[in-house]
């Protein structure tokens, strides 16, 4: 599974095969931004007078992909004198017994829509296909009144963009009797400061400096944006949530045209666009902005040393200041602390010869032992940290302490920081035993793994130690980031809690050696440290009258009711949101959501990152359905499964989307027109099977926390991958593979269905799941490939290790060719760094990629995709009844397109 690093953004640019994304509708921006600052008053937005919304019944906000890259299953190339192929990998022996597809096939569709599924993979990419909806796109229904139209055609338009915001549906129910047949989790997904792809204009920045105060709703605190009510020739406006009446300030008026909208609209960033920052005023700071602060937290035990984390640790961040990337520039400063058994705090004064160790041994009670000079600026004291940083490794290089006082480290770290807050980087090799918030590791049980007891092992340990301390550094707008590269059981589940309640992440790297985890360590810590980043940040997300939200899903820490504290926001960040009716009040017919960030970015600015997005509800059930975001709605799933694995028992979150799958496909029994219900139980499947829900003994406690801890903070992109990875041929992909475009970009080689059916022996296979990269090699492939890209010329001479590091280096065309490909995944998945394993047919670590296959039977559970949705219940034509009396046409006389 090869997990370990930091969330990734948005998808990037440039598609990869060509298909338009797979979730139907565009999503509304990704990410909201809070707000902060000055009373905002944000609760539940009060009844005010009616707004002029439009009439319900407008077409569904888009739907799911309808054509894609189905075709065949594509074999290796004929070999041998006589030209006939190999067998198919189903006649070679399975990694698994059992593994190989049923002699049944799928049914109709669903054979394409696997691949159709991965081809779209989860990026954002322009559709080519006809009838297809484009991101953001709504698709246009005959009979709708003129209202709706124009105003479907404002939410293409105004709509916050799909790489910040996106929905499980673009369509909601307007009644809770239609919200109770969909029976799919209503939520919005939000990565407030995501990169914007190049071919998209960057979020425009507005400054109401002129106008005196940002325009907002004075009863609900709402910011002035595209889909505001204007009345009284422009000297009144409504807000779109709360509907509140008020007085448009005089600096910030502007006569209507006669369609009612202000003359100026296209002159003023808010009032056409879902996406803008605001330039935040003084009444929004409290304090001066705070500065980039990055305090390194060092293990320097026995472990660390002898497996070379420590040497990983410096080299990386002394590359990432040298590069000159990290942001800030001379506001930037930086502490290092090194611990065992012991404390270990530099004095990084400038004008020291060299910089000074100053020991705390006395655990119980801890100190700082100077008041000043442990943080400094870097741009005054680089030489003095970079040539500390030179010296630990031989510093402790014959250390023989093998212990860890890690929570007394991130104690004495808070306390050197308190002051100003910043990003607290702890790097561990071992469990803490010692100090602050010990550990024991005999509380590891493996017995207890795969059964329903295993979740004991996955909840932090006593009194959530750890927990409690991320909740006196959030105050201090200090954030934890967590790099753990244990060899043995370290008890993630109690201390990861210390990142997800500061708005940090966690890096796992189990059995970590320096000799085959260095690019990836040093590619993912150099990334934490240049992304773009927001420092004391809050969020306020607000949804309009009639609906509530009812959980916040990621990496934060709720202050009162719904204020969302994220001491160090980045472009990786992913947050999400469920949200329901409110009891006994009828929605209004467009559901609003706007969010809000209130933070500090590295050059010191206040900002206000807001995104507002829309969607009109409907009766009709189809439109529902056909408006379905399936990726979007695989999250909120995998959220609410993660949630009840925790609460009660893995057993139980697997049942929950197990029922899930039955209503989706009972649906698709009923709905034959739905195109996006082809694919959610392909998902829903694909997290059965996965490391995060599969109940097997073969992943580990940690490793578990480890995977739950990231999938709250994945983009709908990366968990897409996770749940669907992409698998594609390399023994014949096209030459156009081998040509950059203008952009330099290539064009990756067909997807494949993630089944052996798929493959040849001769074959040379590339899947990656958003985590890691696996090559599988075919015993009988062809001698020339071996030389060309490894420069080896036998199969069984290959040395694997070797040949991870000589793919693509050879400078041959098809060298040239293999590395073009693995750049182009690396650049659509710029975190965590994507490493290569290759894995040669009959090696026993080939399990990893076969138990990918999740079209297959697998190790995480012997059903074929057939199998399953006949399990799921789906019903093939010959099952279904014919149409009783008086029931609409279509209504079950066809299976879905996708069954």
């Amino acid at each position: 599974m090869g997990m370990g690093a930091p969330p990734m953004g948005p998808p990037m640019s440039s598609p990869p095969m060509g298909g338009p994304p797979l979730g139907g509708p565009p999503m509304g921006g990704m990410g909201g931004p809070p707000m902060g600052g000055p009373p905002m008053g944000m609760g539940a937005a009060p009844m005010g007078p009616p707004m002029s919304s439009p009439p319900m019944g407008g077409p569904p906000l888009g739907g799911p992909p309808m054509g894609g890259m189905g075709g065949p299953p594509m074999g290796g190339p004929p070999m041998g004198a006589g030209g006939t192929a190999p067998p198919p990998m189903k006649s070679a022996a399975p990694a698994f017994p059992g593994t190989g597809m049923a002699s049944s096939e799928p049914p109709a569709a669903f054979a394409a829509a696997g691949a159709q599924a991965r081809a779209l993979g989860g990026y954002p990419m322009d559709s080519g296909m006809p009838g297809a909806a484009m991101p953001g796109q709504q698709q246009q229904s005959s009979g709708q009144d003129a209202y709706s139209a124009q105003f479907l055609k404002d939410v293409e338009t105004f709509n916050s963009p799909t790489h910040f915001v996106r929905c499980s549906v673009s369509r909601l129910p307007n009644s809770l009797s239609a919200k109770q047949r969909l029976n799919i989790p209503l939520g919005v997904i939000l990565q407030p400061l995501a990169p914007v792809p190049p071919d998209i204009e960057p979020v425009p920045s507005v400054n109401f400096g002129v106008v005196g105060t940002i325009v907002r709703c004075k009863q609900c605190r709402t910011y002035v944006n595209p889909f505001v009510q204007w009345e009284a020739n422009g000297r009144r406006w409504n807000c779109n949530l709360c509907g509140f009446s008020q007085l448009t300030p005089d600096p910030y008026y502007a006569s209507l045209d006669e369609s009612g909208k202000r003359m100026d609209r296209f002159q003023r960033a808010e009032l056409h666009k879902g996406a803008v920052e605001y330039i935040a005023p003084g009444e929004y700071m409290v304090r001066p902005p705070q500065p980039p602060v990055f305090m390194f937290v060092i293990d320097v035990s026995y472990t660390s040393v002898v497996t070379g984390l420590l040497q990983t640790v410096v080299t990386s961040i002394k590359e990432a200041i040298e590069s000159g990337k990290i942001p800030g520039g001379q506001r930037i400063q930086v502490g290092i602390i090194t611990f065992d058994t012991s404390l270990h705090f530099y004095n990084l004064n400038s004008n020291l010869s060299q910089p000074q160790m100053l020991v705390v041994s006395d655990l119980d009670d801890l100190f700082l032992p100077l008041p000043d000079d442990i943080l400094v600026p870097l741009a005054e004291s680089e030489t003095a940290v970079l040539n500390l940083l030179d010296s630990l490794p031989s510093i402790f290089g014959e250390t023989k302490v093998n212990e860890s006082c890690l929570g007394s480290a991130v104690r004495g770290a808070f306390m050197a920081m308190k002051h100003i807050g910043g990003k607290l980087l702890v790097f561990g090799a071992c469990i803490p035993s010692v100090g602050e918030l010990a550990l024991k590791s005999t509380r590891d049980n493996p017995r207890l793994l795969g059964t329903d007891r295993e979740v004991e092992l996955l909840r932090p340990a006593g009194n959530d130690g750890y927990k409690e301390l991320g909740k006196e550094l959030t105050p201090a707008q200090i954030s934890v980031e967590l790099f753990l590269a244990p060899q043995a059981y370290m008890d993630l589940a109690s201390i990861c809690p210390l990142a997800k309640y500061t708005g940090g992440d966690v890096h796992y790297y189990p059995q970590f050696n320096i000799n085959t985890c260095f690019e990836k360590f040093k590619a993912e810590l150099v990334h934490v440290l240049t992304r773009y980043m927001g420092w004391e940040a809050v969020m306020r997300v607000r949804v309009s009258r009639g609906w509530k939200i009812t959980k916040f899903d990621g990496h934060l820490f709720i202050r009162g009711q719904d204020l969302l504290v994220v001491p160090n926001c980045h472009s990786d960040q992913t947050f999400a949101i469920q949200i329901d009716m409110e009891e006994n009040v009828t929605p209004d017919p467009v559901l609003y959501v706007q969010s809000a960030l209130l933070y500090t970015n590295s050059e010191g600015e206040r900002r206000i990152r807001v995104h507002t997005w829309a969607a009109m509800t409907t009766p009709n059930f189809n439109d529902i359905i056909g408006s379905i975001d399936v990726q979007a709605s695989a999250v909120m799933m995998s959220h609410q499964a993660l949630e009840q694995s925790l609460k009660s028992n893995q057993t139980d979150g697997r049942n929950k989307l197990s029922s899930f799958c039955q209503q989706v496909v009972q649906a698709g029994n009923m709905s034959p027109q739905s195109d996006a219900l082809q694919f959610l139980p392909l998902y829903i499947m694909g997290m059965l099977k996965s490391a995060a829900f599969r109940a097997t003994n073969d992943i580990s406690a940690d490793l578990r926390t480890y995977i739950w801890m990231r999938l709250e903070t994945l983009s709908v992109s990366q968990s897409a991958a996770f749940f669907n990875p992409r698998l594609m041929a390399l023994h014949n992909a096209p030459d156009s593979c081998r040509v950059p475009n203008e952009h330099g970009q290539i064009e990756l080689p067909e997807m494949l269905n993630l089944t052996s059916e798929s493959m040849t022996q001769d074959g040379v296979y590339l899947l990656e799941d958003g985590e890691s990269m696996y090559m599988w090699i075919g015993r009988a492939v062809d001698t020339s490939f071996l030389q060309a890209v490894f420069g080896t010329g036998s199969f069984e001479q290959m040395d694997v290790l070797a040949a991870e590091s000589m793919a693509g280096t050879r400078g041959d065309p098809l060298s040239e060719k293999i590395a073009n490909i693995l750049r182009q995944v690396r650049a659509e998945r710029p975190t965590p760094f994507l490493q290569l394993q290759i894995l040669r047919q009959g090696d026993p670590k080939e399990a990893k990629f076969f138990a990918a296959l999740i079209e297959d039977r697998t190790v995480g559970m012997q059903s074929t995709y057939t199998e399953f949705l006949q399990r799921m219940g789906y019903r093939s034509p010959q099952q279904q009844a014919p149409p009783q009396s008086g029931m609409p046409a279509g209504g079950m006389m066809a299976p879905p397109r996708a069954y």
